[in-house]
């Protein structure tokens, strides 16, 4: 039985209902970023290769509904070492680590390292650029593996958009139920309005 079944959605493979893809970090360093960087075949063409530092992430491929995705992408460097930020090349916006690199260790050997960026863009109601709650983890080679690349600074890009914190969406629930209810305090009925009194009414008798 086909256990890959290449099914495109928005540029990017969709596996069939039921598989996720969720490899482990180690999983991620040696068989998928060590043989992209010595050029060798991949065990699967699940991720695909994409500028990650182009756009906004809602324009990036693959499913939206997908709760994170994996790009290859050549590294970025800062704009500078005072500015600790990494500019998308259309549109207004930039990637930022929020963290210091970690390494990732396999049979006792740091492998690879990595380290988590989050997206401060615009919004249609400001210039400025705010924290969103779109994040990546940057997956590159250390160590060992990466003393013989040949294809330069390839990584591994698992983009993502954190939860709401509980407080945020308790705040926003009550913004809603206060807009509801001023909505349905604006569309009250009220009584009619009093008829006219009739001749009969003011004479006590109809003429």
């Amino acid at each position: 039985m086909e256990v890959e079944k290449r099914i495109m959605v928005n540029g990017s493979m969709k596996l069939p209902v039921g598989y996720r893809f969720h490899p482990t970090e180690q999983e991620l360093i040696l068989h998928y970023l060590l043989p992209k960087a010595f050029a060798s075949s991949l065990p699967s063409s699940i991720i695909p290769v994409y500028d990650v530092f182009f756009s906004h992430p809602l324009t990036f491929p693959g499913d939206q509904e997908e709760r994170q995705r994996y790009f290859f992408c050549k590294k970025r460097q800062e704009v500078s070492s005072n500015e600790h930020k990494i500019k998308i090349s259309s549109g207004n916006g930039y990637w930022k680590p929020i963290m210091k690199e970690r390494e990732i260790i396999a049979c006792g050997r740091t492998i690879g390292v990595r380290r988590t960026l989050v997206f401060h863009g615009t919004n249609n109601s400001s210039s400025n650029c705010n924290k969103t709650r779109w994040c990546m983890t940057e997956y590159s080679l250390a160590g060992f593996a990466s003393t013989k690349a040949v294809l330069g600074e390839w990584a591994v890009y698992k983009v993502y958009k954190r939860k709401e914190s509980k407080g945020r969406r308790q705040r926003k629930s009550r913004v809603r139920d206060e807009e509801d209810f001023t909505i349905e305090t604006n569309h009250e009925t009220c009584p009619p309005p009093p008829s006219p009194p009739t001749s009969a009414d003011e004479s006590g008798s109809i003429i």
